[in-house]
């Protein structure tokens, strides 16, 4: 293989000018001009001075096709990076194979890099999407394809291309648009489908004439960074050869605070794209309508404010399905809506969100650098209620209701932390929003309107929210069953009961607890408000009180069991192994050693059961069990831990229990406590 330079001298072809009409007070068209563009910086790949085409260090590749000799075989070397510039000439290195024999060689050359198994037959698209400057066309939309097969005789040293430049360009100018405002995107579109493919033959007698265009789509978009309104933009794009005499185009400008659109008739005018030429025409008057309200993509947490308004969302992507937040739970999990659709511009549009759509209010949290987000229903609350209701709102704005808020820049995900319980809000496989001890891999998205912020940054003044009145909180002892009232408070939508670590919600102004015998307690009650904008949760009322001895306390039967038992069954089959007033049974194979045996007691593998239960739950309830283990054993019972002894307290009213050995387990003896009901 044998390495060689082409020094490419690049001389552009261009038709000639032609005349337009003049389209009335709508467009207006200029004389058409031989291209000749400016050098617009290092992200060129090509620019035209003199008629001459140059290249800029940009990394770009030219794709190169030779045969040799009358072969059918064709061969590429595309460039990438291998070349230098100098006084704005490009000089490629590309690799070359020559072929045994072989006398002369036949070569053509384009960019931008495509491959294609038939290069003899090449295809390219225009991009719709078109990045230009206030003076310049996107580099990237351009096409360049040698003038004619280059013959050489032997292996060439250095070769020189003349290009065909294959595209159109167009300058339009866009008068009235209020200057400030900050340009998205504009879109020239019309029915004779500007956008296409470019095909060519590089091999062809004379490569123009073969090339064909293929007008396949009605949509050019142009963007361009930091592009703010002066009131007169210059706007330049590329297009496939076009005539849209006769015909019609629409220009929509959307800007950050509107849309603007003006759709022009060319019956009877003349507008036409010709290769290597620029179209110049401006356009005026175009009607306005306000920009439909859309959520943007969080992907700055400086962006987000005490204020805006905010949906979170499973997905991001351009153009795809999303799922929103929703108020709706499932088990212990907010749920999420039905699919929606997320804009190229990676906006939801506000307009026909899911009625059960969670849409939040930011506000700023109770500590320093915090966010809380308020809904119809309350702020989201960083704890679950009670373990055993929805994951949900809460009326108050405190600690459990404030949120420290990340972004995760390299796919824009966000983290909601919840540091007064440890928790991560996290999106459970895309359908489920719950919490976790960490942050986890399932990504979810917050979506944002800017909302109205004072002068100077600070916090919008909040609406006066007047707290409820503080329950009058009495309770009466009876035995162990305290029946505690208060009177209701106006405004309240219910109340959170908490004893203990236990803690419910319930309208009624009188509930009944069940709680341990002659166990001192501390009961507060908190009105939590109908109306969260007009009211804020109460203070919390409270009583403490004792309830009464246990009036079974040591009259009660007490069965005490030392294995191995007199009368226990030892084949390894059987399951029961006590009955009376109390079952002990296993659900697995067992066995008691017998006395002359290294060790005496009841042996269970791992993953085997112990039970023990009441044989009537109407009649008599289990209020302790406990075991030990063999001398310098350790009990392996994992749902309620490891040790030499175990003791397990039911509390009211329990009937059985059932313990699940982790590993090898012998258990010495087993003592249950019961008594009548």
């Amino acid at each position: 293989m044998k390495r060689f330079l082409y020094t490419l001298t690049a001389f552009a072809l261009f038709a000639t000018s032609c005349n337009n009409d003049n389209l009335g007070d709508n467009i207006s068209l200029e004389n058409k001009t031989t291209i000749s563009v400016e050098a617009i910086g290092d992200d060129s790949r090509t620019y035209v001075e003199n008629d001459q085409i140059f290249w800029s260090e940009s990394g770009e590749q030219l794709n190169i096709v030779y045969i040799a000799d009358e072969s059918t075989t064709r061969r590429q070397s595309a460039t990438h990076e291998e070349y230098v510039v100098v006084d704005n000439r490009a000089t490629f290195t590309a690799d070359f194979t020559t072929t045994e024999g072989a006398t002369t060689y036949t070569l053509g050359a384009y960019s931008p890099y495509k491959y294609d198994s038939t290069p003899s037959e090449i295809d390219i698209v225009i991009p719709q999407v078109q990045n230009s400057t206030a003076t310049c066309y996107d580099p990237k939309t351009d096409v360049l394809v040698s003038s004619k097969p280059l013959v050489v005789t032997g292996v060439p040293n250095k070769v020189a291309f003349a290009f065909n430049r294959m595209v159109a360009f167009a300058n339009m100018t866009i008068k009235g648009l209020p200057a400030g405002e900050n340009i998205e995107k504009i879109v020239f579109s019309s029915s004779a489908k500007p956008a296409g493919t470019v095909v060519f033959n590089l091999f062809a007698e004379s490569v123009f004439d073969e090339a064909k265009w293929y007008n396949n789509y009605e949509e050019i978009t142009v963007v361009r960074e930091n592009w703010v309104s002066t009131g007169e933009e210059s706007v330049w794009f590329t297009t496939v050869p076009t005539d849209l005499s006769g015909k019609d185009f629409t220009v929509t400008v959307t800007t950050d605070k509107n849309i603007y659109t003006k759709t022009v008739d060319l019956t009877g005018k003349t507008l036409n794209f010709e290769r290597a030429d620029i179209a110049k025409f401006s356009v005026k008057d175009l009607a306005i309508q306000e920009k439909p309200k859309a959520y943007k993509l969080l992907t700055d947490i400086a962006e987000l404010n005490a204020g805006d308004e905010v949906v979170f969302c499973t997905k991001k992507s351009a153009s795809s399905s999303a799922k929103l937040l929703s108020t709706t739970a499932d088990g212990n999990a907010l749920k999420f809506t039905s699919s929606i659709t997320v804009t190229d511009a990676l906006e939801i549009v506000a307009e026909g969100l899911p009625a059960d759509a969670a849409l939040f209010t930011v506000e700023n949290g109770v500590n320093a650098n915090t966010l809380s987000f308020k809904a119809a229903e309350g702020y989201i609350y960083g704890n679950y209620e009670n373990w055993t209701n929805k994951l949900s709102f809460k009326s108050a704005k405190d600690e459990e209701a404030t949120w420290e808020v990340s972004i995760n820049s390299s796919n824009n995900s966000a983290w909601l932390y919840n540091t007064l319980h440890g928790r991560y809000l996290n999106n459970y496989y895309d359908s489920k929003f719950n919490f976790a001890g960490s942050q986890g891999t399932y990504y979810y998205y917050i979506y944002y309107i800017d909302g109205e912020s004072s002068e100077g940054g600070e916090t919008p003044e909040q609406p006066v929210v007047t707290p409820l009145a503080t329950p009058v909180v009495t309770a009466n002892v009876t035995g162990n069953s305290v029946v505690v009232s208060w009177d209701g408070v106006a405004g309240a939508k219910n109340y959170t009961v908490t004893y203990g670590t236990t803690s419910f919600n319930t309208t009624e102004t009188t509930v009944t607890l069940n709680l341990e015998y002659a166990t001192e307690y501390t009961i507060s009650v908190v009105a939590n408000p109908a109306d969260s904008t007009a009211n804020s949760a109460s203070e919390a009322g409270s009583v403490t009180v004792t309830t009464e001895a246990d009036p079974n306390q040591g009259g009660g039967e007490v069965l005490s069991l030392t294995l191995p038992v007199e009368g226990a069954v030892v084949d390894a089959t059987a399951n029961t192994f006590y009955e009376g007033d109390i079952t002990i049974s296993s659900t697995g194979s067992w066995r008691i050693q017998s006395e002359g045996s290294d060790w005496s007691g009841l042996f269970l593998g791992s993953g085997k059961n112990i039970n023990v239960a009441v044989v009537d739950s109407s009649k008599h309830e289990i209020t302790k069990v406990e075991m030990t283990a063999e001398a310098g054993g350790t009990l392996n019972f994992g749902s309620i831990g490891s040790g030499s002894s175990v003791t397990w307290e039911p509390g009211y009213g329990s009937s059985s229990k059932t313990f699940t050995a982790n590993g090898a387990t012998r258990v010495a003896s087993i003592t249950v406590y019961y008594q009548a009901k």
